[in-house]
């Protein structure tokens, strides 16, 4: 039997400061020096989240914007090699892990401390001591939102997350195929019994662009997403088509975005970019006003005034 890998550290305890530890962290305080934190989940495996979540995050940083990935997909991390940022993290002067700077980034994952080939055979309280590691002791830079990359699913990842971590909101990944819609709906579900915005839903692979011609042909029958976010009440956000260049690229660190950066993969990503920047604006202001104890009564007053009008 195959020894399971050694416990990737983040902190190290022997410089600077004592490592704290990550089980006893205080929930819901807010992670030094980020403003934002956007969950990037899907219900399903193998519809692009990761892809998705890379392409994101530099078409963000394009804007802009102070960008950082968090590769929460502890069994099956990516983001190292699809950012050309599968470096060894290195160590500030307090301990702690320096995220790795790629293409305007800041990533971390297990990816980083642990070989490529390496199994992780570890049970819930494991992988929630690392998760909070990752949050709340990294050397994280001053950064305007956060994407953190969700493993597939509904399990111990998320839950350690939104029980521990003040989260902004979410955006659900998926295709328009029918299994990844109905795994699409768990996910709706989820976060909405936890009162966690869900910023929209993201058709990716929503349609195929020829590499010959360029043509767009769809894949699946179209409109089944929006059709599941107007039942859902949440904002469609649009759909991603399929590159097959695109993963050419991404396998060798360099996202769609950045490789092809006038192309009509681009091209969307910029309007959903566009679209998660407002949806995240919004929510602030909107925590700002509840925030505010007049503001707040400003606002029901508004809404009482409109009723009896």
């Amino acid at each position: 039997m195959s020894k399971s890998p050694e416990f990737p550290r983040f902190v190290q305890s022997g410089s600077g400061a004592a490592a704290p530890d990550s089980r006893y962290a205080e929930p819901h305080q807010p992670v030094e020096g980020v403003e934002s934190i956007v969950l990037v989940a899907s219900g399903k495996g193998g519809v692009g989240k990761s892809t998705l979540t890379v392409n994101l995050a530099c078409t963000l940083s394009q804007m802009g914007k102070r960008i950082g990935i968090l590769d929460a997909d502890l069994y099956g991390p990516s983001i190292t090699r699809m950012m050309g940022a599968d470096t060894q993290l290195s160590i500030d002067a307090n301990g702690r892990a320096i995220p790795v700077r790629n293409h305007g980034v800041w990533t971390a994952s297990v990816g980083n401390q642990l070989p490529p080939e390496a199994a992780l055979v570890w049970k819930g309280p494991l992988v929630a001591q690392t998760l909070i590691q990752m949050f709340r002791h990294l050397a994280w830079p001053e950064l305007d939102m956060l994407l953190v990359d969700l493993p597939p699913g509904t399990g111990d990842v998320p839950l350690t997350i939104l029980e521990q971590i003040p989260i902004t909101g979410t955006l659900l990944v998926t295709t328009p195929q029918k299994l990844s819609l109905v795994d699409a709906a768990r996910g709706v579900a989820l976060f909405h019994d936890l009162d966690i915005p869900v910023f929209g839903l993201v058709e990716n692979m929503d349609r195929y662009i020829c590499p010959c011609c360029g043509e767009s042909q769809d894949l699946f029958p179209d409109g089944a997403a929006a059709a599941l976010a107007e039942r859902k009440h949440i904002p469609f956000l649009g759909g991603i088509p399929f590159d097959p260049e695109g993963q050419c690229h991404i396998d060798n660190g360099h996202p769609l975005v950045i490789a092809k950066s006038e192309g009509e993969v681009a091209r969307a990503f910029k309007e959903l970019a566009a679209k998660v920047d407002a949806a995240v604006a919004r929510e602030i202001a909107c925590r700002a006003r509840d925030g505010d104890a007049r503001r707040r009564q400003e606002h029901v007053s508004f809404w009482e005034n409109l009723l009896h009008d």
